[in-house]
């Protein structure tokens, strides 16, 4: 069955779009308050009170002028100066009255007479009286302060720049929203609650977020869940195991004290009961692996390990003459195929034991004693290989057991920064250890 997920949208594509809604948002409200800004000061203007105050003042102004630089006919050019400084008034002054009516008028401009025909443009014109009392005429009109409209253009670039801020806000507020609402279920899960359940909503990449730490939430539950079951595992083992060995310990031990207190009938009897006493031993051995080894493969390593240097020599000597001695006792042959050795390693005699305690222990159930046992160990690469090689009875096979030996048998040799592998062919079992060297001793 397979489970269609769900295509997440891109987060940084999501932004760019509210930033271009508000963006636009933000353009069209500016443009908006132009608009309305601009409507509104025409209007005003546009009002004969508006025309008339703007005039009135601006003869104010002019009149003003003429009296604190004393303007008469001669220095009548001063006038032209006062024009350049109002910036939103136009202005022509007739220096002749009666000019008004002829087919030319003279006006002022910034530095010369100009004469241009008069073709009657509608503007109204003003009596000014100069400072020496001569009448003269102002053709007059006041229109908008330019400043105004740059007054018009800020306020709706602000207006605008508001807008986009707080449109954009509100679009991210959701997003901001979720990512505090994480912020805070991380502080719950923090605080030991992994039962709380991660808010997940949305398909963008902070709901990926989410899930991930819902997921990794459930995990987390998972291993406690696993990790309560096998101690609860280990707990029915080690009393059913207590119970287990108890049975044959209390044999052995009524066997031992009929054996001290010499109560036998002959020699025979006597025999009988050390062979007993030697099948319980066996039988507690045999369980107290069993207890050993899986406790090594699940449980906690509370262990220093005691390394000792050994010559790999010594080493393969003693496990081809007294290692596998039960082997060739039951009737089994040993083929040693040794290069020469000169390296130098460090095992733990312990639990190096517990190894080769485990591989005879597999030989005994499973190996065919009509098949020899063949061990080659050889130098390679600063590394001893051992490999022992047998093959298994028949209608036998070691898939068949828990495997939980030669696990041990994996870490310790882990332990030993070493490696233990096997591999099965048919019926072709193969064993590898490998041991890192220190040094080559001298020849």
């Amino acid at each position: 069955m397979s489970i269609e997920k769900k295509k997440k949208r891109k987060l940084t594509l999501e932004l760019v779009l509210m930033t271009v809604i508000s963006l636009i948002a933000g353009v069209f409200v500016a443009q908006l308050v132009e608009d309305i800004s601009l409507q509104l000061m025409m209007q005003k203007i546009g009002s004969d009170d508006y025309y008339e105050r703007q005039t009135q003042d601006c003869l104010d102004r002019l009149s003003n002028f003429i009296t604190s630089n004393q303007v008469t006919e001669q220095n009548i050019e001063l006038l032209a100066s006062w024009a350049q400084k109002e910036s939103n008034v136009y202005v022509v002054f007739y220096r002749d009255v009666e000019a008004l009516f002829s087919s030319n008028t003279i006006f002022f401009t910034e530095d010369e007479e100009v004469a241009i025909p008069l073709n009657g443009t509608g503007l109204p014109y003003y009596d000014v009286s100069l400072f020496d009392g001569t009448i003269i005429k102002a053709e007059l009109d006041c229109y908008m302060d330019p400043h105004l409209f740059y007054l018009v253009d800020i306020a709706g670039y602000m207006m605008g720049g508001i807008v986009f801020v707080m449109l954009l806000f509100l679009l991210i507020h959701q997003k901001i929203r979720y990512i505090n609402r994480l912020h805070q279920e991380l502080k719950i899960l923090g605080s030991g609650n992994l039962e709380y359940t991660v808010t997940i909503r949305g398909n963008d990449e902070i709901t990926g977020l989410a899930e991930g730490i819902e997921n990794l939430k459930n995990g987390i539950l998972d291993q406690q869940l696993m990790k309560d079951e096998a101690e609860k595992a280990n707990m029915e083992l080690v009393t059913a195991m207590s119970h287990d060995l108890r049975t044959p310990l209390t044999s052995l031990i009524g066997y031992l004290e009929l054996l001290t207190m010499q109560r036998y009938e002959d020699e025979a009897q006597m025999q009988k009961y050390l062979e007993h006493c030697r099948e319980k031993a066996f039988q507690l051995k045999k369980m107290s692996d069993r207890l050993f080894e899986y406790f090594l493969v699940y449980g906690k390593r509370d262990y220093q390990y005691q390394f000792h240097t050994i010559t790999c020599e010594n080493l393969l000597e003693d496990l081809c003459n007294s290692q596998f001695f039960d082997w060739q006792e039951q009737g089994g042959t040993l083929i040693c195929q040794i290069d020469a050795l000169s390296g130098i390693i460090q095992v733990d005699s312990e639990y190096l034991q517990r190894v080769i305690d485990n591989l005879i222990s597999n030989l005994k159930k499973y190996g065919d004693l009509n098949q020899p046992l063949e061990i080659m160990a050889y130098e390679k690469d600063q590394t001893l290989s051992i490999r022992i090689c047998n093959h298994i009875k028949p209608m036998h096979s070691l898939k068949e057991s828990t495997q939980i030996g030669l696990r041990t048998c994996q870490r310790i040799m882990g332990e030993h920064k070493g490696s233990f592998s096997w591999s099965q062919e048919g019926e072709y079992f193969m064993v590898e250890l490998t041991f890192p060297l220190l040094c080559f001793t001298k020849r």
